[in-house]
């Protein structure tokens, strides 16, 4: 299907390339001088200078001096207050006059050294693990007990407002969520094998962003989860080692390792994983079969999936380079190996009218994954108060190989000679993404902040799928209209954000443009562009009570493997294929929230247009379910939301949140599709965390999360929980770690899935091995010294959208 080839993207451009170079603010402005010394006369580098007004209500403007302890900052004649400041020492405040025609020349200005920080001192930190805001929350990893031990994918899964179903990830009950590593998107299909390769304890936070900005893809419809590893921020070096041992039906372990170097023109990270696990698949499918709409028959599967393992391995690397004062380069490199296999027995009864089937099946399944990123960026610092231009260029690769083979034995009527067939199939893909950005800030004053940005993205895909049977003693193809498969597409982006606070009021407003053109093969080859206008309003009532209001258009495009019709199969009833006639969703988003001290309450309502969802494709002549998505016509979410800290004591501190949703569907009808179906359910979640201070060596955690049953597509879900405790102990003068934890204590987090929409009526549930004790022990050590300045991030966007 071709549109329009008219895109207003080129005009779009210019626009915003004439808007940021006409940014051009100019003043009659004096400078401020001087050199930060200590009390032997060197001088102290990457020392604070703030500059206030005179009353010390806003800031001014802000610099770091250089390695010899040179400072210089303009300003307009004013009265003003300067503020010295370096860690280890004493603070020193300044009344300074300036004037136009004459620099302030301070001279040496000594900064005596702090004598509580003389010794070395360890230091506890007192951040809660969760911590809420208006537009997000943020979890404290490194602060966490169950992180040591656990990986990102585990403790995303605990975070509140979050929920992991089969693999997938919603946030405040929507889909389509983008996960962020150090700045860098991971794709969707790699999402479960890149996060579980990334050790909980190199961790330092993870922010739950529900209201994004206009920076952000337009594709940020779920919100965003950005992943904030440890870097270096002192000079000196440090390095970590650490490992696990887990038992649940099956053993497994993991060791992790990292090295982190701060010096003057230079850091350097270096971290590497690896982590096997057994694996074990069990549950049953039970559907009711039809033809038209008159019932015909029973199936009734089991799933042993008994022998299985998991293995994955990640290295990530990142050096940045200083310059001067004020560039900056920087590279990173991601690379993670994942290799899954799983064997085991899949038996079915099948009866219809007048005949009955035993079906038994021995399953092979091989999964080979690897994923490896590229990332350079250069950074500008354009003043001292954070204007900056910033540049990153990007590489990602992704490659994955699936065998699949099915040993089946048919007995029909009671027979006991089986009919006996051989069968495999094996798909790859491999996926290419180029992507460059280049983003502009400006902090035009304190109060007033305009950012813009250009980005473009291109994606290259090629699959093949290659059934075969096995039939005269050798593999004969079966032939597929799916042997070569296909996806281009090119994204060209432009975006205007500004943050302008003026009293109590701070309003953020920003507009993306996006032209989208992509091919698929044998599918939709299209072209549109389309504007998203994103605005949030906040309100400070009081010092202790923000409100704030927002709006955001957004738009979730298929997931390339969504799109690709390939079929990778199940079992041999069940399999998955693409839908090459997918069309994009969008979303108009309204929120309203309100933070009271620690206490937060949000509102919000979701509109959702050609929603993009799991549905079932029914064979009735071989009886096979086909797994699929679609767009349906309209999806409405509305929810309300309370964050609520808990102080039992002051050794036993909780954050608790509670969510309500009225979910309502709207698509066709499987049967009549001039009829419209209407799906609709309330339902809620509450999660629950403690953290127990027992001594100042010894502490523990407890996390808890409960979901109703809920709905989405044509399926239902039946409710879940998810309980998790754990207790560490810091040894060898808390530079170690030992600790003990177990997850899903209750064996409760594995859902039930049932469709109620004839001729798709099902039940089944597969579980898989959650519930794990698991030992986990980590040491820290190195050598660090002062302060340095705060490490500049690449900061790069989304990269892809592949998925699982």
């Amino acid at each position: 299907m071709k549109k329009r080839k008219k895109t207003y993207f080129p005009y779009l451009t210019l626009l915003i390339l004439f808007l940021l170079s006409g940014i051009n603010f100019a003043y009659a402005q004096g400078k401020i001088k001087g050199r930060v010394i200590d009390d032997q006369k060197k001088g102290i580098p990457y020392s604070s200078v703030a500059l206030w007004n005179a009353g010390g209500s806003a800031l001014v403007k802000g610099a770091i001096t250089d390695l010899e302890g040179l400072f210089s900052v303009e300003a307009k004649p004013g009265e003003y207050m300067l503020i010295l400041n370096n860690m280890g020492f004493v603070k020193s405040t300044k009344k300074i006059v300036l004037t136009a025609d004459k620099d302030v020349e301070l001279g040496e200005i000594t900064l005596n050294a702090d004598v509580q920080n003389l010794q070395e001192v360890k230091i506890v930190g007192n951040k809660s693990f969760i911590q809420q805001k208006t537009d997000r929350i943020i979890l404290n990893v490194g602060e966490s007990v169950l992180a040591a031990g656990n990986d990102a994918y585990s403790i995303i899964g605990m975070a509140p407002s979050v929920q992991m179903s089969n693999g997938n990830i919603t946030m405040e009950g929507k889909s389509n969520v983008l996960i962020i590593l150090d700045g860098k998107k991971i794709p969707n299909a790699t999402l479960s094998n890149i996060l579980s390769s990334i050790p909980g304890d190199q961790i330092d936070r993870i922010e739950l962003i529900t209201n994004p900005s206009s920076r952000y893809d337009a594709s940020a419809s779920g919100g965003v989860i950005e992943i904030h590893t440890k870097r270096s921020k002192k000079i000196g070096w440090t390095a970590n080692t650490g490992g696990n041992l887990t038992q649940g039906y099956r053993f497994g372990g993991g060791a992790n390792a990292g090295l982190r170097i701060g010096a003057p023109k230079y850091d350097f990270t270096l971290n590497g994983s690896y982590g096997k696990h057994g694996h074990i698949e069990k549950g049953y499918d039970n559907r009711i079969l039809f033809q038209g709409i008159n019932r015909v028959g029973d199936f009734n599967q089991t799933v042993d999936i008994s022998d299985g393992a998991s293995a994955d391995g990640s290295i990530n690397a990142s050096l940045n380079y200083y310059i001067n004062k004020k560039s900056t380069i920087g590279a990173d490199y991601t690379f993670v190996k994942a290799h899954m296999y799983g064997k085991g027995d899949v038996n079915a009864l099948i009866n219809q009218p007048g005949s009955s089937s035993r079906v038994n099946t021995f399953n092979d399944l091989d999964l080979k994954v690897d994923f490896s990123n590229y990332d350079v960026f250069y950074k500008l610092d354009l003043d001292t108060i954070g204007s900056n231009l910033l540049f990153t260029a990007n590489y990602t690769n992704y490659m994955s190989n699936q065998n699949q083979q099915f040993n089946q034995d048919k007995f029909n009527n009671g027979a006991t000679n089986p009919e006996v067939s051989l069968f495999r199939n094996r798909a790859s893909s491999n996926y290419d993404i180029y992507t460059t950005s280049l983003d502009y800030t400006q902090n035009i004053n304190p109060a007033f902040k305009l950012e813009g940005g250009l980005k473009y993205t291109y994606t290259s895909n090629n699959s093949h799928q290659n059934p075969a049977n096995f039939s005269n003693n050798q593999w004969q193809e079966a032939g597929s209209i799916f042997n070569n498969l296909g996806y281009k597409e090119q994204i060209p982006a432009a975006y205007l954000n500004l943050n302008y606070e003026i009293g109590k009021f701070n309003f953020q407003a920003g507009l993306r443009g996006e032209y989208t053109q992509y091919k698929v093969v044998m599918g939709l080859d299209s072209n549109y562009f389309n504007l998203f206008p994103n605005i949030r309003a906040d309100y400070k009532v009081t010092k202790n009570y923000t409100t704030s209001l927002a709006y955001a258009k957004t738009i979730n495009r298929p997931s390339y493997d969504d799109l690709i019709p390939y079929e990778l199969y199940i079992d041999n009833y069940t399999l998955t294929r693409g839908n090459a006639l997918l069309r994009p969703e969008y979303q108009h988003a309204f929120t309203w929230s309100n933070l009271y001290k620690k206490y937060s309450l949000r509102f919000a309502y979701t509109q959702t247009e050609e929603a993009i969802m799991s549905t079932i494709l029914y064979d009735q002549n071989s009886l096979k379910f086909i797994k699929t998505k679609a767009n349906f016509l309209k999806n409405h979410l509305v929810s309300a939301s309370f964050g609520f800290p808990i102080k039992f004591a002051s050794w036993w501190n909780s954050n608790n949140r509670l969510s309500g949703y009225y979910q309502n569907i709207r698509f066709p009808d499987p049967v009549a599709n001039a009829n419209i179906m209407i799906r609709e359910k309330y339902y809620f979640t509450i999660s629950s965390n403690h953290t127990f201070k027992i001594s100042p060596t010894v502490s523990a955690e407890l996390s808890a999360a409960y979901e109703s049953p809920t709905i989405s597509g044509i399926y239902d879900y039946e409710g879940y929980s998810n309980v998790t405790a754990g207790i560490r102990k810091k040894i060898f003068n808390n530079q170690g770690f030992i600790k003990f934890d177990v997850s899903d204590i209750f064996y409760k987090n594995n859902q039930l899935l049932s469709t109620n929409i004839v001729p798709l009526i099902t039940e089944s549930i597969h579980r898989v091995d959650t519930r794990r004790a698991r030992i986990a022990f980590g040491y820290n050590f190195g050598k660090i010294g002062k302060d340095r300045r705060v490490q500049t991030n690449s900061n790069s966007d989304e990269l892809g959208r592949l998925k699982l």
